[in-house]
């Protein structure tokens, strides 16, 4: 192992600093779920070092509100709720901040807590997102289960701070 790394270190020096990028990914409602409650949405992404994307903002495409999202795990046993066949295993709590907390009520009517559990997320593939929300009796279930189109992917334009998308591209 100690060989290994000592082969691969010196490679990575050569490749120059590496560093992770924000991107943006903006989707179309594809089912009716995703119609009445989103109606779009744009991911701010973060592209770490090996190409693993995680999502951290949430932007509603077509109004001003947004919501952050944290790398969270479902509490135990409780992946059961998600619809039989369901492959999608990133989960995202929805911060209460700003909007987060409006998004988290309109997702899950009553939850106290509100995660996002979706597919990765990559170019051309289009996404599925589950809601899921915990009651104040601490049962957790499925609220809805929304389905998106891929629409484009672009990266932070220079000089704009990475809380702004900007506009998706051109279909």
């Amino acid at each position: 192992m100690r060989r290994l790394l000592f082969a691969v270190l010196p490679l990575l020096a050569l490749a120059g600093p590496a560093r992770a990028e924000d991107r943006f990914f903006a989707y179309d409602p594809a089912n009716d779920a995703a119609r009445l409650m989103t109606r779009g949405i744009t991911l701010r992404a973060e592209r770490g070092l090996f190409g693993a994307v995680r999502a951290e903002r949430l932007f509603s495409t077509v109004g001003a509100g947004s919501a952050g999202l944290v790398s969270d795990t479902l509490p135990d046993g409780t992946r059961g709720v998600l619809p039989d066949g369901s492959e999608e295993s990133n989960v995202y709590r929805i911060e209460a901040e700003g909007n987060g907390a409006a998004l988290g009520r309109v997702l899950c009517p009553g939850a106290s807590t509100v995660w996002l559990v979706m597919g990765r997320i990559r170019p051309t593939r289009d996404l599925t997102i589950h809601a899921v929300g915990q009651g104040a009796g601490g049962q957790v279930l499925l609220c809805r289960t929304m389905a998106y189109h891929y629409r484009g992917e672009w990266a932070v334009p220079p000089g704009r701070p990475p809380t702004d998308p900007g506009a998706p591209p051109p279909l």
